[in-house]
């Protein structure tokens, strides 16, 4: 059976004009157009404003034979001090771990007061390093 990588694992560090964010609480969701299924997880930022979320995988034994053309919305929301950040915005069209930064693991410095913007394929606050 084939291992697909949905949404490959995300470190990161969540900043306020430099300064760490305690207790920011991401969301991250997923949609797999070929199923379909959608899914979301959450975690908060520790008092160093670090964050860790493991990789979505499935096990798919059609989806590693049949042909088709792989296509996963990815989103991370930022929630803290009631408002709401895009920090990764991102569809995914392979299912290669660490696909998403071309074979680079997913690690983001993400700065509240910045607007969100494209990183190469990327949109959002979160800028990938």
């Amino acid at each position: 059976m084939g291992n697909l990588c949905l949404f490959s694992a995300v470190t990161g560090v969540v900043l306020d004009d430099g300064r760490p964010v305690e207790g920011a609480r991401l969301e991250r969701s997923y949609e797999w157009r070929w199923k379909p299924e959608s899914g979301r997880d959450e975690t908060r930022t520790d008092a160093d404003g670090r964050f860790r979320l493991p990789a979505i995988t499935r096990g798919s034994l059609l989806g590693s034979l049949l042909p088709h053309e792989p296509f996963v919305r990815q989103t991370l929301l930022i929630h803290h001090a009631g408002r709401t950040y895009q920090a990764w915005m991102f569809n995914k069209g392979e299912y290669a771990e660490n696909g998403e930064l071309g074979g680079r693991p997913i690690s983001l410095v993400c700065r509240l007061e910045a607007a969100p913007e494209h990183h190469g394929e990327v949109y959002g606050i979160c800028e990938p390093q």
